[in-house]
């Protein structure tokens, strides 16, 4: 009852944004497949679609391609070539049951299990298809089982997919977000669309939809009434749910809906996702498993979790709207000399100095997101925080770094640093979302169901708009990059199944 309640009040919210347009011509288009969303995966799905013969249209909210496929560093897979060349020993059931494992087995298994099996073909795919991968690596140094294969540069992937699908013959249609579903003689048969730029109604008649819209992490709305708190969207704009609301709208129902890909907290900075902006090596402070407190100024997890940001957000996010990190000169002293303690994304990497960051510092002071002190008292203060409770918090982890072991939570040695030399600094950050990790059900080739999994026909859901890939967590810890593999191994699974359904 309480999914069914939520389906309706997506759908309502919704709705609310498409509810009338004004007199218009109406453009019609004939095309085999038409797929909704010009991100990573359906980028791959409409040059999968053109290239296997199909009269394929695509239809992009945004003024280009991309969407956040554009910030995508690498992609998940298990015995692609580069692993097999790396010495990588892991296997593809293997995989599967370590994911289903994580996930609690809430999962759509066999959809989970096709993605895995399809993955080391897809990587050999997007290289034959001019996008070379740099390397196969893990942000954990001490991993063996290398899974995240890094993409010679951000939006490498879909400028390729575009360039293939508008060279062979594909029709691209920017600024035309998708907006209603057709449906005839029982199955879907198109799209209405609207052209933004000549201000048109565009009907776009095809045999089979394919939604790959990215999601809703751009729904505020929705957002915060499946976490409880308004939490900063990174990335690609324009991911505010149209392809769930239009599948629901014909009857599908939510998989497991609500679970965010939270990227742990930062500095809310427009247009910087992560680490790769102008204020990277500030933001990777949030990543360095230093002291977190709360707005009381109270400790309250292993901060060496920080490195599996999946894990470390559930434990920010029940603390609060804000969230605060601790430390003194000496560890910016630290960094500049040695280098970051941790990786952030693929853009700090373990060991790089931090030459920009006192000066990064200084502009954060005057920017409102840092504060400094010569004593906690006047950190605290200058903060809001409670001054005792981070005075304790402070001098606990000063002890801890001076005999070497966190009696409080266990935090490694490694990441163990007093907070004793003036000045003082606090570091306030907000919780991130890339993308909404679960969407509509769909079966395991990515075809939507209704609520009685029945399939409806001609209508497809990949990437974010599909659901059943996540429990309630990013699986960072074990398949790095499987957001970005899911999107364009749904695509091309989705298409071969297209392909199939026309042989036949």
């Amino acid at each position: 009852m309480k999914q069914m309640k939520a389906v309706v009040q997506f759908t309502a919210v919704m709705a609310a944004a498409c509810m009338a347009f004004p007199a218009m011509a109406d453009r019609v288009i004939d095309a085999d497949v038409v797929v909704v969303g010009g991100g990573a995966g359906g980028t791959v799905a409409a040059a999968s679609a053109q290239e296997a013969g199909l009269k394929t249209v695509l239809l992009e909210k945004n003024g280009y391609t991309g969407g956040a496929g554009n910030f995508m560093e690498g992609s998940f897979a298990v015995e692609s070539f580069m692993q097999k060349k790396a010495g990588v020993k892991l296997t593809k059931l293997e995989e599967f049951n370590r994911m289903g494992e994580y996930h609690h087995w809430r999962i759509n298994a066999p959809l989970v299990k096709r993605f895995i099996d399809e993955s080391p073909k897809t990587i050999q795919w997007v290289w034959d298809h001019g996008v070379h991968w740099k390397e196969v690596k893990s942000v954990w140094a001490d991993k063996k089982d290398l899974t995240w294969h890094i993409y010679p540069a951000a939006g490498s992937l879909p400028a390729a997919m575009t360039k293939a699908f508008t060279k062979a013959g594909g029709t691209l249609l920017l600024q035309t977000p998708g907006q209603k579903l057709i449906t005839k003689n029982g199955r879907i048969s198109g799209v209405e669309a609207y052209d933004n730029v000549k201000k048109e109604k565009v009907t776009v008649n095809a045999k089979y939809v394919i939604l790959a819209t990215g999601g809703y992490n751009f729904n505020m709305d929705l957002v915060k009434k499946s976490t409880g708190q308004e939490l900063v969207p990174s990335g690609a704009p324009g991911r505010t749910g149209d392809g769930i609301r239009m599948a629901m709208e014909v009857g599908a129902v939510g998989d497991n809906m609500g679970p965010m890909m939270i990227n742990g907290a930062f500095n809310p900075l427009e247009g910087e996702a992560i680490c790769n902006g102008p204020n990277k090596e500030l933001r990777a402070l949030f990543r360095q498993s230093q002291l977190y407190v709360d707005a009381a100024g109270n400790r309250f997890f292993n901060e060496q979790l920080t490195l599996d940001w999946p894990v470390a957000s559930n434990a920010i996010l029940r603390s609060g709207e804000w969230t605060y990190i601790v430390f003194d000169q000496a560890l910016v002293d630290e960094l500049g000399t040695k280098g970051y303690l941790n990786p952030c994304g693929n853009f700090i990497q373990r060991g790089q100095k931090a030459k920009e960051l006192p000066a990064m510092i200084e502009a954060g002071i005057k920017r409102g997101d840092v504060f400094k002190g010569d004593t906690i008292e006047e950190v605290a203060k200058k903060a809001g925080l409670n001054a005792e409770n981070l005075k304790r918090a402070a001098a606990d982890m000063t002890k801890f770094a001076k005999q070497g072991r966190d009696d409080q939570f266990g935090k490694d040695k490694y990441y163990l640093r007093g907070v004793s030399k003036a000045p003082f600094y606090v570091l306030r950050g907000k919780l991130h979302t890339l993308a909404s990790l679960n969407g509509v059900k769909v079966t395991e080739n990515l075809q939507v169901v209704d609520a009685h999994e029945n399939v409806i026909p001609g209508l497809y859901a990949i990437g974010h708009d599909a659901g059943g890939v996540y429990g309630d967590s990013y699986d960072l810890r074990i398949g790095e990059g499987t957001a970005s593999s899911f999107a364009i191994n749904s695509g091309r699974i989705a298409v071969e199944h297209i392909v199939s359904l026309e042989k036949k």
